[in-house]
């Protein structure tokens, strides 16, 4: 059985499958940013803690430098460039460490006040988030799943699934539309 096709329904099926093509490849684009999106929420959660106290330290570290370089001055003029560019790249990094500390301080304010208004369920997520990456820890070291199951009386696996679900409520707080999946 040989079948004949015109050259405009080639044209056609060349076209319609290109297109398909096309809504697939931005689907795939799409889902890869919102997983992104979800991967750098949560490492913004895990290393919040550490963000929030870089801007002391920065602050020592720069003061130092400067104690530094009034003694050297004189010797060599060639470190002195150096030294101000580390310092400037400290002060960037300062900057937007402080930026960005206080957009998740603005988002987690707003979550929570969300949260407490939608139910209990919602503020215990609330609470599990706060608890395991925002609140001062004892030790320095972030709590388990399996101490805030044991701190809020409730399985390893419902702590697992309010994390997901706060992440994704986040997200979307941190990063806008990108953090939304479509």
């Amino acid at each position: 059985m040989e079948q004949n096709i015109s050259v405009d329904e080639a044209v056609k099926i060349g076209v319609r499958e290109g297109i398909k093509y096309i809504k697939e490849q931005e689907y795939y684009k799409t889902k890869k940013r919102y997983d992104r999106r979800l991967r750098n929420t949560r490492l913004l959660l895990k290393h919040y803690r550490g963000l929030k106290i870089h801007g002391k330290i920065t602050d020592s570290s720069v003061n130092a430098i400067y104690e530094d370089n009034a003694i050297d001055v004189l010797d060599d003029i060639e470190a002195i460039n150096d030294e101000e560019q580390y310092i400037q790249a400290l002060s960037r990094t300062k900057k937007r460490t402080l930026i960005i500390v206080g957009h998740i301080n603005k988002a987690m304010k707003y979550y929570e006040s969300v949260c407490k208004s939608e139910g209990k369920a919602k503020e215990r997520r609330f609470n599990i988030i706060k608890y395991i990456y925002v609140d001062v820890c004892k030790d320095e070291v972030a709590p388990t799943y399996e101490e805030a199951a044991e701190h809020f009386s409730i399985t390893v696996k419902t702590i697992g699934r309010d994390v997901r679900n706060a992440i994704e409520d986040l997200s979307i707080l941190f990063f806008g539309i990108d953090g939304i999946r479509l």
